[in-house]
């Protein structure tokens, strides 16, 4: 059933096992083997898989039929809103980077976070700004 299911749900998105794998940090090779079920994937990668889905654990597992994840938004959005360019961008360095670089990612937004009372888009753009001149170390 986990086979099947990592399979129509990539289909579903038109996704290919590289596109998947790549989204997911995993390997096509690694794909393929889960949707043939030769193996199968961790506990960890489940969740990540049932999260980049926007679909419950149990639905993966087929241990129920209801798809729909109400406990947590899909992936990449907040609020509703798609993560524009910026953002994604600081996600995936954030994401690459050691611990260190990861701290330095952080301690930057932070000196330069937005003020709370922004009342139009003109400092969140000034603070998209501001954090892309940050350089982002990258994962030894």
């Amino acid at each position: 059933m986990l086979s099947q299911r990592i399979f129509e749900l990539r289909k579903g998105k038109g996704l290919s096992q590289a596109d998947l794998g790549q989204e997911l940090s995993f390997t096509q090779q690694t794909i393929a083997k889960w949707e043939k079920g030769v193996a199968e994937p961790n506990s960890e990668s489940i969740v990540r898989l049932a999260r980049f889905f926007g679909v419950t654990t149990d639905y993966l597992l087929g241990l129920s039929d209801a798809s729909e994840n109400r406990e947590s938004l899909p992936s990449e959005k907040e609020k509703g809103e798609e993560l524009n360019v910026t953002e994604k961008m600081l996600l995936k360095s954030f994401r690459s980077s050691n611990i260190d670089g990861k701290e330095v990612i952080l301690r930057s937004a932070l000196s330069v976070s937005p003020s709370p009372n922004s009342a139009n888009g003109a400092e969140d753009l000034e603070f998209s700004r501001e954090l892309t001149k940050v350089p982002l170390p990258l994962r030894n």
